[in-house]
């Protein structure tokens, strides 16, 4: 999928441009996006996406925080509320960022966050969705234990 630029999120030439720009790369329609710092301006960011035939939005979540920015961790469709339509764009809610986790400073205090929000979902048969980027798994002195937190995330999906 697409990972917009801030940009982006305020301007569809530029939202169009970065779409068709990776569409060609892959040789293939983009359906899926996340905007940089899960910034969405609502609702013109996901009228863009829905003039652009994205079908899936991953933005929905806190950056910084963990928790249910959507107030869910189901999947929905985007409902344009000023036009009284449901859209075929589906929010999928993040409840974790990979970032999110380090104002912890041990290994455990992490992994007990983690483990603690994955069971909150769990508790209502809802889906963990996580946001971890590719430095997560770098061997950059801050995110060292990030590989074996995805692994504890990893061995949970077999319960979901």
């Amino acid at each position: 999928g697409l990972k917009c630029s801030f940009a982006a999120l305020g301007d569809l030439s530029i939202l169009k441009n970065e779409k068709l720009q990776l569409d060609n790369v892959l040789n293939s329609k983009i359906e899926k996006v996340r905007a940089s710092f899960s910034k969405v301006n609502l609702p013109n960011t996901y009228r863009n996406y829905v003039e652009l035939e994205i079908k899936k939005d991953y933005s929905m979540g806190y950056p910084e925080e963990i928790g249910f920015r959507a107030g869910t961790s189901f999947p929905f469709l985007f409902y344009d509320i000023d036009y009284e339509v449901q859209t075929q764009l589906m929010i999928h809610p993040y409840q974790l960022m990979d970032f999110s986790l380090l104002k912890y400073e041990s290994y455990l205090d992490k992994k007990e966050t983690l483990e603690r929000t994955i069971e909150e979902v769990k508790k209502v048969g809802g889906i963990f969705t996580p946001i971890f980027h590719n430095y997560s798994f770098s061997k950059l002195e801050r995110w060292n234990d990030f590989k074996s937190l995805f692994n504890i995330i990893l061995e949970s999906t077999d319960e979901f």
